[in-house]
């Protein structure tokens, strides 16, 4: 599961966490590498992802600064 999650101390980020039951979550820390920008819109800011898969490729769509007031980005696994 990729989550959204508030850092007090550099804002809002993505996580990434695994369950075998639904109940019970291990976060992952190391296998979400989406970090901000060093400038633009989404230097602040990366929240609310939504991932999928095209012809074998992952794709992640998601948020930048304000909530996505300037739009969404996307990150391709390599």
């Amino acid at each position: 599961m990729y989550f959204s999650y508030k850092d007090p101390k550099i804002g809002y980020r993505i996580g990434y966490a695994t369950s075998t039951d639904g109940l019970n979550w291990e976060r992952h820390s190391n296998l979400n590498n989406l970090s901000t920008s060093k400038s633009g819109w989404d230097s602040e800011m990366v929240e609310y992802s939504y991932v999928f898969e095209h012809k074998g490729i992952q794709f992640m769509l998601y948020n930048g600064n304000n909530y996505g007031v300037n739009g969404i980005g996307y990150a391709v696994k390599k």
